[in-house]
């Protein structure tokens, strides 16, 4: 029997996404001007409190469950660039199987927004985040809405996975007299949805499908306006689901300002296995930041996310290596002899980088240190003059190279750890 051509052609071209990964890996190490180790460690230092992600061990050991294993992923811009999230994506669904892309905002959010996975298009909406104090709205754990404009709006969603998906759903508000919009999936009948309900709430509509389907259009129009909060296309059955919900210059203090109701509608909804938290540039970059305020926000607001998801072990990213320059300097190289024009970490980041270990250790969650991989003081300069450039010329982000190869790392350590749980649980 002939081999199959389609499996020839993964295999090459998972051979040339291996080759690209280890140039990537080794271009990490050497401008961190660290000579790659032996063999991976069993257990990774970088990955404190590893224990704490038993829960998530378990579900992803798990075989037969008709559940996808979720893990929902929070943070600043970090973590809207789904650089990072989405190669973790890739790595999880790889070895535990794909249960699709998962939740995502209601239409484009964000200027530059390029969700992996999937193609979104919208025309004729407006998108309102916290900071608006627009007086009635609700917000989930993506901080942010859509709401059409007059005469019609249109959003649509195309996954770029041959295989398709087999659940799609809408989330939105009910509200007196509320409009309604209609669903289509390929080139299926529209479906007509009313939001109209006695009082304003978060609710979810799941559209029927008997066969997949790659493209979803949704059509509004009316008075008052649709109010969408997110939506997702996924496939039934086991696999792994790795969400991405981040804020361009967000803070931790997003967390408080999301509306409760809808966390706790969709946490309970969506039962995450592992809820990463990914904060700290921003605060690190602010002079005037109150460390203890800041502390004590932390704890309050990842605590709440832990008393609305119980079942959830929580993994905090510590905040990576960033550096700035003085205003109107000729940039210098970090740690080089003219520091006024250096590049250089702000003085509070390495401070909010140890609130959130201590927390962490004292509150009981997993930590990694994602300032210690990149290779510590004035790595983010390396990694931005190294060929291929690993990290942006701002020194606060990094290139798609870049968060790559964080990510993994980031999963090496997870399956290292992962590899010690199962040792430890025979009937795994």
């Amino acid at each position: 029997m002939s081999a199959d051509p389609g499996r020839r052609a993964r295999s090459a071209a998972w051979l040339a996404l291996s080759v690209a990964a280890g140039i990537v890996v080794l271009a990490l190490q050497a401008c961190l001007e660290t000579p790659p180790p032996p063999a991976p460690p069993r257990v990774a230092t970088r990955l404190e409190s590893a224990a704490a992600l038993a829960p998530f061990f378990a579900a992803l050991a798990e075989r037969g469950t008709p559940r996808p294993v979720r893990v929902i992923q929070l943070g600043d811009s970090h973590t809207a660039n789904d650089s990072l999230s989405g190669r973790l994506r890739e790595r999880f669904q790889e070895r535990f199987g794909d249960a699709g892309r998962g939740w995502l905002p209601a239409g484009i959010p964000y200027k530059y927004y390029r969700p992996h996975g999937v193609a979104v298009s919208e025309t004729g909406w407006r998108h309102v985040k916290p900071n608006s104090r627009e007086p009635g709205r609700m917000f989930g754990l993506d901080a942010v809405d859509a709401q059409d404009e007059p005469p019609e709006a249109t959003m649509a969603l195309e996954t770029t996975d041959p295989a398709g998906f087999d659940r799609f759903a809408v989330e939105y508000l009910t509200q007196p007299h509320g409009s309604a919009f209609t669903v289509q999936a390929d080139d299926g009948a529209p479906v007509r949805v009313s939001t109209a309900s006695a009082q304003t709430a978060i609710t979810r509509f799941e559209l029927p499908l008997d066969r997949p389907a790659r493209r979803v259009e949704l059509h509004a129009g009316g008075t008052p306006p649709v109010v969408l909060l997110g939506w997702t296309v996924e496939r039934r059955g086991p696999g792994v689901i790795y969400e991405n919900h981040g804020t361009i210059g967000a803070t931790v203090d997003i967390l408080a300002q999301m509306t409760p109701e809808a966390v706790s509608y969709e946490l309970a909804e969506r039962r995450p296995a592992l809820i990463v938290v990914a904060f700290g540039t921003n605060e690190g970059f602010d002079d005037t930041l109150d460390l203890d305020h800041y502390a004590a926000r932390f704890h309050a607001d990842l605590g709440q996310l832990q008393h609305r998801a119980p079942q959830a072990p929580i993994l905090v990213l510590g905040t990576p290596d960033g550096n700035r320059v003085a205003h109107g300097c000729t940039p210098a190289r970090c740690g080089s002899a003219d520091r006024e024009c250096a590049w250089q970490e702000p003085p509070r980041l390495a401070a909010v980088r140890e609130v959130q270990r201590r927390i962490a250790r004292e509150a009981g969650w997993a930590y990694w240190d994602w300032f210690g991989t990149m290779g510590g003081a004035c790595s983010i300069d390396r990694m931005a003059a190294a060929d291929p450039a690993l990290a942006a010329p701002d020194r606060v982000h990094l290139s798609k190279a870049g968060y790559e190869a964080i990510a993994d790392r980031l999963f090496a350590d997870l399956m290292n750890a992962f590899g010690d749980w199962q040792a430890r649980e025979p009937s795994s």
